[in-house]
């Protein structure tokens, strides 16, 4: 989680428009993230197809197991950075002179809402 922190405090640093752009595109864990977003949809989806899983209904005497309280502190934190992100592409999308990066900035900011949404729905 400390690079969590460390990119929010990269983001509230920018200075300036491509500050907050390079901060928010991280080129190098582009490929970690969208391969661990693949593998996390296929283990569900084999573990949602297994003939040995109980019945997901929670009922009487079937409580599903409570996830780590660590698990809540990430998204958390994950969501307070989607936002911080949202609000600073937001920013720059008003300063920006270029209707591609202003699209751009408008376009990214929806996409880190939908995150902040997500993570916040989680819990």
């Amino acid at each position: 989680m400390n690079e969590i922190r460390l990119i929010r405090r990269r983001l509230a640093d920018a200075g300036d428009l491509p500050a907050v752009l390079a901060v928010g595109e991280s080129p190098d864990m582009y490929p970690a993230f969208t391969f661990a977003h693949g593998a996390a949809v296929s283990g569900r989806n084999a573990i949602a197809f297994a003939p040995s899983l109980p019945p997901v209904s929670g009922g009487a005497g079937h409580e599903l197991p409570k996830p780590a309280g660590d698990v809540y502190e990430i998204a958390d934190d994950l969501a307070g950075l989607a936002s911080a992100l949202s609000m600073r592409l937001r920013e720059s999308a008003g300063l920006a002179a270029d209707a591609a990066d202003r699209s751009a900035c408008e376009n990214a900011a929806s996409q880190a809402e939908r995150i902040t949404w997500l993570l916040v729905q989680g819990n």
